[in-house]
């Protein structure tokens, strides 16, 4: 696979394009429990009301495949009526296929019935000029995995919702307004504001001890 332009940490976790039609591909790095597989998960979701959501797996070899497969579309030729097929199944019977062409690109993943479900089938064009984007999404999901199987992870942003954003803005004015202000209330006001429980005190002294033990160390081996 190409190096991506977008770096796990960069991603936007997960990824999502959604068609003309109002159908959605959604890319989400996965790890099994049971043997920590990396994996990217590949949803295909009909946004209308009642519309289906079909998923799959892709593993690591699959996604170079599909990749490889991905890069050559700008070369299709639609007149001749030939394109290359990709198609992989994953370990539950669940399929996807792509259909590479010149001006857009299909991307089908089928839900095989079940006891549990019934057969179904979400269809997502993604137009070719942002292939590169969606290759890059790709390559950089499945770094992802990859990290997180390998328990190094790079954990993205959590983002604030707007009415976060506004309510630790008025907590901060409310909070710096006060004759005693100081980092102290101004920062209890904030995470009270935003529902997020400080460390206890015995926690912030442990994590105090320890940070005193590292720096002596350091100081020592400095000797």
């Amino acid at each position: 696979m190409p190096s991506p332009t977008t770096s796990p940490a960069q991603l936007t976790s997960p990824y999502h394009y959604t068609d003309g039609q109002n159908h959605r591909l959604v890319l989400r790095a996965e790890v099994t429990d049971s043997d920590r597989r990396p994996y990217v998960w590949v949803d295909a979701e009909n946004l209308a009301s009642g519309g289906d959501v079909v998923s799959t797996w892709l593993t690591i070899e699959q996604v170079a495949g599909l990749d490889e497969v991905l890069a050559a579309a700008a070369d299709y030729d639609e007149s001749s009526g030939s394109r290359r097929q990709y198609q992989a199944v994953d370990h539950t019977g669940d399929v996807l296929v792509v259909w590479p062409g010149s001006t857009w690109t299909v991307f089908e993943v089928t839900r095989t019935a079940s006891d549990d479900d019934e057969a179904a089938t979400v269809r997502v064009v993604v137009l070719t000029g942002r292939l590169p984007e969606l290759r890059n999404a790709l390559t950089a999901t499945a770094q992802q995995a990859q990290q997180r199987a390998a328990g190094t992870a790079v954990q993205p942003p959590r983002v604030l919702t707007p009415g976060e954003h506004d309510r630790a803005w008025h907590a901060i004015e409310g909070a710096a307004g006060e004759p005693d202000a100081n980092p102290g209330t101004i920062l209890r006001a904030v995470l009270a504001a935003l529902n997020i429980q400080p460390p206890s005190a015995e926690n912030e002294q442990a994590a105090s001890a320890a940070l005193r033990e590292r720096l002596a160390g350091g100081a020592h081996r400095r000797q």
